[in-house]
């Protein structure tokens, strides 16, 4: 009969688990290990409890103990009194204890006591933390607004409200009358439906870990949006911003680096971030284009090794330049110091979204343009509609490094479109 140590012996017999005999005992009791391995492990657990207390560091609100002939008794936090779970297996009467937790904290938590931190936090338990392990890598301006809805929005509301006490009603209510937090004004629909989401994610967390039964706003319709897609830039707006002869393209965007960085968006529909990664390697002047397969994220400013700050979309585009555009980015080139590997740079490190879009909008309203809530990124949307229905789907995809064809991005007109299909036309006269 092996032994070990002399503090306990061990014994198997055909078709029993491993028996375990506790040194200072004179009775076996069943291990329910079926190899000598494990029955050893659980003897030498045993024996670091003999304390009877069992030992869960995961029980943050309570902690259990055995005593003998009895069922497993529990000691919820902030009380001195012991209670039977009426259980005598660690994970029922573990179950059990949770269980009444969960009853006792949905009976007097708060909304704001529960979402303190919802957006804000990083543990491994937070929203962010499970959003990358879903492999969703949201951006830092992501986080930062959906805080801003949940402070501004739905805390003055409902953060002295029990979460059993919301419901669809409540929720509804508020929902159809929220205004501005600023002004009091009116509010956009899709911005209301934002807020709702914002709301309707804390809800659904706590409904994971057991506090209520359902996320009522699940019952809650959102409001049917209004249409306000980008808009893109006219030809005679293009033609303003971008002109012909190189002294006056350099003019119009103040100088030689932005001249390159907007006429690289023009010919290329370049997002924002990819055009702030570009490295000398990426530029390719015999050929007339770049390749690249990383971009600038503006919130973190880390350079992200794919095209998108998200996982989403192709991992790597390319671009083809105009002749001017390979002239202008030849002479930028060689005023860049040697040691500069990447093409755009401010004084405060990667050219953001938010420093080159600032630029954007002051040049172009100088050069006479009325914005009229257009961006930078309208660029893309422009280059999209200039190319579309001239080269193949195939061609559009993968110069906009799109996985499919995006319609929204093509605000070509009806005349346009005619203009396009005259040579079908002909072809229709015949067989019509």
């Amino acid at each position: 009969m092996p032994t070990t140590k002399e503090k306990f012996k061990i014994t198997q017999r055909t078709g029993r688990c491993v028996q375990v005999m506790f040194d200072g005992t004179d009775k076996w009791v069943s291990s329910g290990c079926h190899r000598k391995k494990d029955a050893i492990l659980w003897a030498e657990a045993q024996l670091r409890n003999n304390n009877d207390y069992l030992n869960k560091p995961l029980h943050d609100d309570f902690k259990l103990v055995r005593r003998r002939g009895r069922n497993i008794q529990v000691q919820f936090k902030g009380s001195d009194s012991w209670v039977s779970t009426g259980y005598s297996d660690e994970l029922n009467a573990t179950l059990w204890a949770q269980s009444q937790v969960r009853e006792k904290k949905s009976n007097d938590i708060t909304l704001g006591e529960f979402s303190e931190g919802f957006y804000t936090r990083t543990d491994e338990r937070s929203f962010r933390a499970k959003n990358e392990r879903k492999n969703r890598h949201y951006n830092e301006y992501y986080y930062y607004t959906m805080d801003g809805r949940h402070r501004n929005y739905i805390l003055p509301t409902f953060k002295d409200v029990y979460l059993r006490n919301i419901d669809h009603i409540m929720i509804d209510e508020w929902f159809v009358t929220m205004r501005r937090a600023a002004s009091g004004k009116k509010m956009a629909s899709n911005s209301k439906n934002k807020v709702l989401m914002c709301l309707s994610y804390i809800l659904k967390e706590a409904v994971n870990v057991g506090l209520i039964d359902s996320n009522p706003c699940e019952k809650v319709d959102k409001i049917a949006e209004e249409s306000n897609p980008r808009q893109p830039f006219t030809e005679e707006e293009m033609a303003i911003l971008f002109p012909e002869n190189d002294k006056e393209a350099v003019w119009v965007w103040g100088n030689l680096m932005w001249a390159c960085y907007f006429n690289i968006m023009k010919c290329t529909g370049f997002r924002p971030g990819e055009i702030a990664g570009l490295t000398r390697d990426n530029y390719y002047p015999a050929l007339g284009g770049i390749y690249t397969s990383q971009s600038i994220n503006s919130f973190t400013k880390e350079v992200v090794k794919r095209i998108k700050t998200t996982d989403k979309g192709m991992k790597a585009k390319i671009g083809l330049l105009s002749d001017q555009c390979c002239r202008l980015l030849d002479e930028y080139i060689s005023t860049l110091p040697e040691d500069q590997d990447l093409l755009f740079k401010v004084k405060t490190g990667y050219v953001s979204v938010f420093t080159s879009n600032k630029h954007f909008n002051s040049f172009a309203q100088k050069a006479g343009i009325e914005l009229n809530g257009r961006t930078q990124y309208c660029l893309r949307h422009t280059f999209q509609t200039m190319i579309a229905g001239e080269v193949e789907k195939n061609h559009v995809e993968e110069l906009m490094g799109h996985t499919k064809y995006r319609k929204d991005y093509d605000h070509r007109d009806g005349k346009r479109r005619l203009q396009q299909l005259q040579n079908l036309r002909n072809r229709l006269n015949s067989i019509i």
